[in-house]
């Protein structure tokens, strides 16, 4: 490990060190896969990754009996290629839907990812959140450990319920899952690889993405969200985001945190209530309102 590294930087769980240059991303990128459809379809992917290693950082004595590469997330230090590991075996085992033969074309050597002919066909549905929570369930089960899901429509969600849930999340897992769906906001991306010592680049929009909640600062009125994206540290305002949320174009967004759980029946419970939300969300999305049944999650 190099030496500039403070002791600080080593204890932040999004950190992850390429053993090879010492260089230090802030949590994953989806550019680490190794076929196009999964760059493409990855998100979802490792904002689960990013999460599962807050929450076995965050409770490391409820997570003895972790097995598998997952257990492999909750080691003080996780270089990149241990990282890329446990993603790999996370996509698999969470089942992204994939397009027969679309796929295959997307994955030739020499097509590359992000010309135009991702943005015609997709070789991937992708992943909502409904499908990242119970894979995320599903393989952590899998690997030793029980989780319990909290999570939240955020389509016409209230100012102030969306700002507690993110800090709720925050305090109790240390991390939030963040689903933009086909609503857009502004963000700003740092060129830095591990901090925001970096130039900052202004990004138009984001839509479509899945990325992960890590901070907040700012006073009530103007809250700044710290977000890990594409290896890097990127800020949002709260404002803009809630702003983005009230409209029905959202109607897939999300906000989600784990828990430890020790109950298989609250497993099973959590399995079969995650079914249901995407279907709620989208009729929440058609009516232009927000539908009581949304309004609250179980947490």
């Amino acid at each position: 490990m190099s030496e500039k590294h403070s002791a600080k930087e080593i204890s932040d769980p999004f950190l992850i060190m390429d053993e090879d240059n010492g260089v230090m991303y802030y949590g994953g990128d989806q550019a680490w896969f190794k076929r196009n459809t999964m760059t493409f379809a990855g998100c979802g992917v490792v904002a689960a990754a990013n999460t599962m290693r807050a929450l076995l950082c965050k409770y490391p004595d409820a997570y003895e009996k972790a097995s598998g590469r997952l257990k492999t997330l909750g080691n003080v230090i996780i270089t990149k290629s241990e990282y890329i590991s446990v993603i790999n075996d996370m996509y698999r085992k969470m089942f992204v839907a994939e397009l027969p033969v679309a796929n295959m074309i997307y994955d030739i050597k020499d097509v590359e990812y992000g010309s135009r002919l991702f943005n015609r066909i997709p070789p991937s549905f992708g992943m909502n959140a409904s499908s990242v929570v119970r894979g995320l369930l599903r393989y952590a089960d899998s690997h030793g450990v029980l989780i319990h899901d909290a999570y939240i429509s955020a389509s016409y969600i209230d100012y102030e319920k969306g700002l507690d849930f993110i800090k709720e999340g925050l305090d109790r897992n240390g991390a939030v899952i963040l689903l933009t769906s086909f609503n857009r906001h502004p963000l700003t991306l740092y060129s830095g690889k591990a901090g925001e010592t970096g130039k900052p680049v202004s990004v138009s929009g984001m839509k479509t993405h899945f990325a992960t909640i890590t901070g907040i600062t700012g006073d009530k009125e103007d809250p700044l969200i710290k977000l890990s994206t594409w290896g890097r540290v990127a800020t949002i305002s709260y404002r803009d985001l809630h702003k983005s949320w009230q409209k029905r174009r959202s109607f897939v967004s999300a906000l989600i945190y784990f828990v430890p759980e020790r109950s298989r029946a609250m497993y099973r419970a959590d399995l079969r209530k995650a079914s249901a939300f995407l279907p709620l969300c989208t009729l929440q999305s058609i009516i232009g309102r927000r539908l009581p049944k949304l309004s609250d999650r179980d947490r």
